[in-house]
């Protein structure tokens, strides 16, 4: 294990400034590279639909190309020239067209987290839906229901009022009897 310079508050060094802008610049090298395989694929003349597929270097990463952008099926299909029928039963006879397709999805699902949580420094509600979908959090409210009067000598309208400020409680989905 090498050893790390101590963090520090402040301004990044020139060093680490530098570092960075030549770790964003290649992140966007990257991508536009991704970018431009795509739409070649896309731009490229529309041919008669193929009966097979073969799991090469170009289709595979076509697949991880179009999953990475949360694409379906019926869109992978499309962009490669063969039906939702074929596409299917591509990815279930080639293990290595699964993964690709599957390496795409994670990717995609990994890239969106990145962009929410860099969304919720600046967006209060972004948070708000993070903390609740991954922390557990919830909106807690609280009523008092406190009641001094008797029900026996309350008037049906003071009661629907106290009915309507109750919190509703969960509804248990009836119980199925089995048969014999």
């Amino acid at each position: 294990m090498t050893d790390l310079p101590p963090r520090r508050r402040g301004r990044p060094t020139k060093e680490e400034a530098a570092a960075r802008e030549a770790a964003a610049k290649a992140a966007q090298e990257k991508e536009a590279e991704e970018g431009a395989f795509l739409d070649e694929l896309l731009n490229a003349p529309v041919q008669p639909r193929k009966t097979k597929l073969q799991p090469d270097a170009d289709t595979l990463r076509a697949l991880s190309e179009i999953a990475k952008l949360f694409g379906t099926l019926d869109e992978a299909a499309s962009i490669l020239g063969v039906s939702r029928r074929t596409m299917t039963n591509f990815l279930n006879e080639y293990e290595l067209a699964r993964d690709a397709w599957d390496d795409g999805i994670g990717r995609a699902k990994v890239s969106l987290r990145r962009k929410q949580f860099a969304l919720a420094d600046k967006n209060a509600p972004a948070a708000i839906f993070l903390g609740k979908n991954y922390l557990g959090q919830k909106d807690e409210t609280t009523s008092n229901l406190n009641v001094k009067t008797e029900v026996s000598q309350m008037t049906e309208e003071q009661l629907m009022e106290i009915a309507a400020r109750a919190p509703a409680a969960p509804r248990q989905p009836p119980k199925k009897e089995s048969v014999h």
